[in-house]
């Protein structure tokens, strides 16, 4: 594509943020909902064209233009005054339900992947012998054989396994999201390797007769730290879908593009993690998956 075909193909979008940012940050705020998912897609999508056309066109003229539109398109967006905080909340939660249904077929992706692994290798490890004594340790079986529910006063105070829970969990949804770059290859490694751990822990306790117990220790924070950890995969499979399938972008500003709003997915599941970590850091009487390590 000629840089002309490129601005004419091109040119409403750009018209379209241009008078949505016109009136800066206090002229966004007035919009409604929708109109302000529009301007904060059309923000993106004009971001990506700047990309390309520093890669593909040397046009400095249509540079500059895309340049200062986007810097402008940015200021409306991003800046925030004391006279428009409603109008900041508003912005973001129609920014980040955009970019929740942008990703939603990637996060079904990672769902299923948890799900399947799970179930199989719970079935495993449940139904052979052979498994259990060969995935887990010695000391973790007799300690999931005498588990009766209560807490082990050696994994420390709660504040203590709530921050530990905190960091884990926030490490594994951010590994999940930037191995994205990997193709998606290691963020489906990150996904099955904590699906076949719970997996595993969930066979063996329903082996030695304590499935129920596991379960209602595993539920209450588990269900919301999946659901963010899936979350934050499915923006990874969203980067890496970027750049095995770029459309008619290049892959740099598809990369680009999508990367933009995977992170705003991501930043959104870190509250999900706080409140996980506190039910089960002040609230779960014990963690099986401690187990595990021993």
């Amino acid at each position: 594509m000629d840089v002309d075909s490129f601005i004419a193909k091109h040119s409403a979008a750009w018209g379209r943020l241009e008078e949505a940012s016109r009136d800066g940050a206090s002229g966004l705020a007035r919009r409604s909902g929708a109109e302000i998912s529009e301007t904060v897609t059309l923000y993106l999508e004009v971001s990506s064209h700047l990309t390309e056309v520093r890669s593909r066109y040397a046009d400095p003229d249509l540079e500059r233009y895309l340049n200062d539109l986007v810097a402008r398109a940015r200021q409306a967006i991003y800046a925030v005054r004391p006279g428009t905080v409603v109008g900041f909340f508003r912005f973001f939660g129609a920014r980040y339900r955009e970019q929740i249904r942008r990703t939603t077929p990637f996060i079904v992706v990672a769902v299923v992947i948890v799900m399947s692994v799970t179930l199989a290798s719970w079935f495993w490890i449940a139904n052979s012998h052979e498994a259990r004594l060969g995935l887990i340790p010695p000391a973790a079986r007799a300690a999931i054989r005498r588990f009766d529910g209560t807490r082990d006063p050696s994994l420390g105070p709660s504040d203590a396994i709530a921050t530990i829970i905190l960091f884990n969990n926030v490490s594994v949804a951010f590994f999940a999201f930037a191995l994205g770059i990997t193709l998606g290859l290691g963020t489906v490694y990150i996904l099955v390797q904590n699906a076949v751990m719970l997996g595993v822990l969930a066979g063996a306790f329903g082996a030695a007769g304590h499935g129920a117990a596991f379960w209602s220790l595993i539920l209450p924070h588990g269900l919301l730290e999946l659901t963010a950890i899936c979350i934050a995969a499915g923006a990874g499979l969203r980067m890496g879908w970027a750049i095995v399938e770029p459309g008619d972008r290049s892959r740099a500003a598809a990369l680009s593009e999508e990367a933009t709003g995977a992170v705003v997915v991501v930043l959104g599941v870190i509250p999900a993690f706080v409140i996980a970590a506190a039910i089960e850091g002040f609230v779960t009487d014990r963690r099986p998956a401690d187990l595990m390590s021993r």
